[in-house]
């Protein structure tokens, strides 16, 4: 079994591959200020629930945009059992089956969505993951990973909105159904949900413009299924597709 942590701003994602699919994914909200005690546990108990004994465990692989939880996260896989650990960051990039130009600023999230990509569909790829960030990965069929767009996500963007004006209220990422809003949940849903359906459309027809091909879309994260079924140029839904990747870079080094 291969065991992937996808250490994220909002989640750490969990998943555990039995070599045909993901039997199992579990969610912990990320929080930079807890201890190696407190995800230690969430992690063993989800395995001890599931039935899983950390010997079936033959490789283990995390990566992380959260540098206070990176080393917390090392000791933590290093001492569940050992198998091969695999922390998947800029020093493991140069070996991979992609082409990265800027290796130092791209996030490892986003490489393992491209590995990930490159591997299920070996196409001419546009990656959207909805995140914290919303990001447009862009990977052609050779493996080059040629650039990528970064926009605020969806609950990023109704925070700052909430969080920066007065008696505005938290609202759900719920799609409404009049374009129109009509009290002050419906403005801001659709400000941000439809305004973003928007956004992602021209995004992926701007992309198609500039490299003169028609890239195939993949999308992931958490808040994909909001908008994913509005905006009608989706040829892929992988929700998995960043455990997907760290799983892929794991086996090839």
């Amino acid at each position: 079994m291969v065991l992937a942590i996808d250490i994220g701003n909002t989640n750490v994602v969990i998943g555990l591959f039995d070599g045909k699919e993901w039997v199992e994914t579990w969610r912990i909200e990320s929080k930079k200020n807890e201890n190696l005690l407190f995800y230690s546990y969430k992690i063993n108990n989800f395995l001890w629930e599931a039935g899983i004994d950390v010997k079936d465990i033959e490789l283990k692989v995390f990566s992380t945009v959260v540098p206070d939880l990176k080393d917390l996260f090392f000791e933590l896989l290093e001492n569940l059992n050992d198998s091969k650990l695999v922390v998947v960051d800029k020093n493991v990039f140069d070996k991979l089956r992609i082409v990265i130009t800027n290796q130092d600023e791209i996030g490892a999230d986003l490489v393992a969505n491209a590995v990930g990509a490159h591997y299920l569909y070996s196409e001419n790829i546009i990656i959207i993951d909805f995140g914290t960030a919303l990001t447009f990965t862009v990977i052609n069929n050779a493996g080059l990973l040629i650039g990528v767009n970064i926009a605020p996500g969806l609950k990023t963007a109704i925070n700052a909105l909430v969080g920066n004006t007065a008696q505005l209220p938290k609202v759900d990422l719920i799609m409404p159904m009049n374009p129109v809003g009509t009290n002050t949940v419906e403005a801001i849903q659709n400000g941000v949900l439809i305004g973003y359906v928007g956004l992602v459309k021209y995004m992926i027809k701007v992309i198609n413009s500039h490299l003169e091909e028609d890239f195939k879309v993949v999308v992931t994260g958490g808040l994909s299924q909001v908008i994913a079924p509005h905006i009608g140029a989706i040829d892929y839904v992988e929700p998995n597709l960043t455990l997907y990747g760290l799983k892929y870079i794991a086996e090839s080094l």
